[in-house]
This record gives C-alpha cells, structure tokens and sequence, in this order.
C-alpha cells in the first residue's frame, strides 16, 4: 500500500465527517444491545471517493494509516478501493464502510444509519453459521409473470398492515400473507420465491438494524420524513420489474423482524441459531393458516400493463447503450475469467445472456483484470451470471493503448483494463479483442 496518508488535504466536509465518528462509536453503545443482542462490532472506515478514509475501531490499523484522535486513524481511499455502503477486508479484517461523498443523505443520521447496516453484515459474515444468502443469478431471470407481480403487490400491503394497521385485523392479515407466499410458489416455482426468502434473510435483519438506529436518533422532520417514505411507505408502493426485487426485499424482510420485536422478546439470537430463512422463521413463530384470497383482478390487470412496458424498457436501455459515442470494445474471452464481483441491486437483464451493469464489474485471470466503477458496461454470459463469454463497452479512443499485445485502458477513474489479448480486429469505431 502507498504510504502517503498523511499528505491527505481535509476539505470541510471531511472535517465535519470525522468529528462525527466519535459521536457514532458512542451511539452504537447506546443502542445495539437493544437492536440486536449479541451483536458484536467490528471495524467501520468512512470515506470520500478520491479523497481520505477514516478508520474506527479496527483491531490491527495498516502501518500507513496515521493515528488522528479519538482512536480514529486517517487513510486513502484510493489506496484500498473503497465504494459505497458494503464490507471490505483491510489488512485482513473485515470492515464495514461507507462514502459520505455521496449527494442522497439528508443528515449525519441517514449516513451512520445505513453504516451501521454495514456492521450488521460484518457481524453476520463473521459470526452467524449457516446464513443462508440470496443467489444473485436467480434474481437475473426471476420471472417478470403479471400474475406474481399482482399477489406480490398485494402481499406487501398486508405486511404494512401487520405492522402498523389495527390490532384486531392482525390475525386475518397475518393468513392472507401467508396465503399470498404459497400462491405465489405455485406461479414461479421455489427457486425464485427462495431467492426472495434468501434476500429477506440477509439483508432483512441488517435493514432493520438501520431503521432502528435512525428512528432511535431522529430529531427533526426531516430524517422522520425519510423513515415514513425510506422504510414504511416503500413496503407497498408497486413495482413489477425484477431490477426492484431486491430492494424490495429488503424492506420485507425488515418489515418481518419489526413485527417479531413487536410479538416476541429477544427472538434475534432464537432465529440465527434456527438456520431458517427469516420467513421460514416467521412463520414458525406466528403460526399463519391458509385463507381464500379476495378478488385481485384490478391488480392484475395493471400488472399485466407495467411488465409489459418493462420488458420494452429492457430492450430500450441496450439500444441506448449500443449508440454511445466513443470506440466500441468487445472483450471477448478465450476462456471464462475469473468472476471477482458485480452489483445485483443495478444489474438489468436485458434477455437470458445479456446483462447491462451500470455501477460495477470486475474479472481477473492472472496478471489480467477488468474493474469498472460506475460506467455502463455489458456482460455476455453462459447460463449464469458467473460465466463470462464477452464484455462489451464504449470508451473515448484516446484512453485506449495496445502495449505488448496488452489492451490498456488507465487514465479513466472509472474504466481500468489490463488484460493480454490474443487477436485484435478493428472495424470503424469497434474493436474485437480476443482475450487470454
């Protein structure tokens, strides 16, 4: 790693960030104990894209990193690849970070409520046997079938209702839920709906841990506005794509473990040593029975339009993508590479092979390595998401140099390519590149 941390400049709003870490640290004291029991917490970095990293709480800082105060240490982003709201390893420890850069926080609370998100995956990741993930090549064919869309619509209101509606309704809504999961198995079979379960079951609980923690430090109409509209009233709000899915499924998940703290005392550990799906679990504990569905043919009919335009909107991005401007470049691979990462949450599936990432990418094979950050590209696979056949993306002709029968592309922050190639062939603006 580089060793020029302590040249780091600190603009205002790094200043403002890291004397809020300290405030955090005692926060997360405060409160987790209540969120979730037993919830130990490991290492956070906050950071600005290009700019400095703030490390708290790590057990063995890096011998570049610089001892500021508070036990905060002072880092380079750049120096370990840092983006977004996720966990990285730094010097072999797991670390929960998040970029404070980034324009969609309204407040300080916003920002450490979704790192200490974070930190509920970094206690899962390290603690919790048998946590059953979602598989994110289901999600890219989850079928976009009208008849799901419009249940699953549906289903979501129920589960807003569980949580906040009228006590004595619970029980009918609870089977109406429950009735609403099994149909729903029956349309597109356990695959999917266990892809649904699996999301659920990771990111649920760590959404729950976010919302907790901003509505316990909320003071102002503004973050009481962002839990009504960020957390609650996106429950129900309709989507029929599977591009929304995911995220959906987070806040059903929470949505599920609000209502178990609402019936049960202390079921957190109960369920992570259950190794149940969160649902699985849910239903477990509330004991819901089948019940006959109302009439959902107004749901149906509006699904059956919006998956339809959807379907159109996949077709329309990938032309949008095929007519930018710059040098097309088809990567195409003599063998699979090695899968090293994509984002499932802006990931679109055009069709079954043809998958358009908008925010990340990365392949490796050797020496060879793909990264790209937040630039549209797109992937040709076999099958699944894993098996890379081809990448295609448009780059200006000017950040491209072949260099030893090496494609380099270096100087884009977001677009960096070293990878040896075999054969090259250019055709006016396109390059097809045979890679190794």
């Amino acid at each position: 790693m580089c060793g020029h941390s302590t040249a780091q400049k600190l603009e205002a709003i790094d200043s403002v960030f890291m004397n809020s870490l300290a405030n955090f640290s005692k926060n997360l004291e405060t409160i987790k104990d209540s969120i979730w029991p037993d919830m130990s917490i490991g290492p956070y970095c906050i950071f600005r894209l290009n700019g400095p990293a703030f490390l708290m709480n790590h057990p063995s800082p890096p011998q570049n990193a610089r001892l500021l105060k508070d036990k905060i240490y002072l880092l380079n982003q750049s120096d370990y690849g840092l983006f977004g709201a996720t966990q990285t390893m730094i010097n072999d420890v797991l670390t929960a970070h998040n970029d404070y850069g980034q324009q969609f926080y309204s407040s300080i609370n916003q920002f450490y409520a979704e790192l200490f998100h974070e930190l509920h995956h970094v206690y899962q990741r390290n603690y919790v046997k048998d946590l059953k993930f979602d598989n994110p090549a289901d999600l890219l064919t989850y079928p976009e079938d009208d008849r799901n869309f419009a249940i699953k619509q549906y289903e979501n209101t129920l589960l807003l209702e569980m949580l906040s509606g009228a006590p004595e309704k619970f029980e009918q809504d609870l089977n109406l839920f429950y009735t609403c999961r099994s149909k729903r198995e029956e349309i597109i079979g356990t695959k999917y709906l266990e892809y649904e379960k699996g999301a659920e079951s990771m990111e649920g609980p760590a959404m729950f841990c976010e919302y907790r923690y901003l509505r316990h430090f909320t003071k102002n109409i503004v973050d009481q506005e962002y839990l009504n509209h960020r957390y609650l009233y996106s429950i129900a709000e309709p989507f029929y794509n599977r591009n929304t899915l995911r995220g959906k499924c987070l806040l059903t998940g929470m949505a599920q473990c609000l209502i178990l703290s609402k019936h049960f005392k202390n079921w957190q550990s109960e369920y992570y040593s259950s190794e149940l799906f969160l649902y699985d679990y849910f239903v477990k504990k509330m004991s819901p029975h089948k019940a006959i569905l109302p009439d959902l043919s107004y749901e149906q009919a509006k699904a059956k339009i919006f998956t339809s335009v959807e379907r159109q909107k996949h077709s329309l991005n990938y032309e949008s993508f095929s007519k930018q401007s710059g040098i097309k470049l088809i990567l195409s691979f003599k063998e699979f590479p090695e899968f090293q990462g994509f984002d499932p949450m802006h990931a679109e599936a055009i069709n079954d092979s043809t998958i358009l990432h908008s925010t990340l990418l990365k392949l490796a094979k050797g020496d060879n390595s793909l990264n790209i950050v937040n630039y549209k590209t797109v992937s040709v696979i076999a099958d699944q998401i894993w098996f890379v056949k081809s990448v295609e993306i448009f780059v200006p002709e000017e950040s491209i140099s072949f260099h030893d029968n090496k494609l380099i592309i270096s100087d884009n922050s977001a677009v960096e390519i070293k990878w040896k190639y075999i054969d090259k062939i250019r055709k006016g603006n396109e390059y097809t590149l045979i890679l190794e």
